[in-house]
């Protein structure tokens, strides 16, 4: 049962659903003292769920997407204001003074200027 996809176990439990509501086969079962009506029902309400915590998966989804894309704007637009904050500093003090000099460093002190952006963790 591992192996099975999440679609061949839903598969699998449309064809027991469809097997308990077949009428010939519900008469026999009765018959025998096995009546699958509740069995039916506590499936059937089963589907529903599975069917509306996908609903809720697919909207967590579809929010972190929509939060992932929102952060790299904030973060790409945060960064081009201190780049160009940077700028404006030289054009107040000049490029040879320290301080601009200090700042135009910054950047390339970075350790890992052209690793992949990944997600943040944690709170920070």
């Amino acid at each position: 049962m591992s192996n099975l996809t999440d679609a061949d176990k839903k598969s699998f439990i449309d064809k027991v659903i469809g097997t308990l509501k077949n009428p010939e086969i519900k008469a026999r079962l009765i018959a025998k003292e096995w009546d699958p009506t509740l069995r039916t029902t506590s499936l059937e309400n089963g589907v529903t769920s599975v069917r509306a915590d996908e609903g809720i998966i697919s909207g967590l989804e579809s929010t972190l997407t929509t939060a992932i894309k929102v952060r790299r704007a904030d973060l790409d637009n945060n960064y081009d204001m201190a780049s160009s904050t940077i700028s404006s500093i030289e054009g107040a003090l000049g490029k040879d003074d320290p301080l601009v000099r200090d700042l135009r460093q910054f950047r390339g002190s970075l350790s890992n200027a052209s690793a992949p952006a990944t997600p943040p963790t944690g709170g920070g």
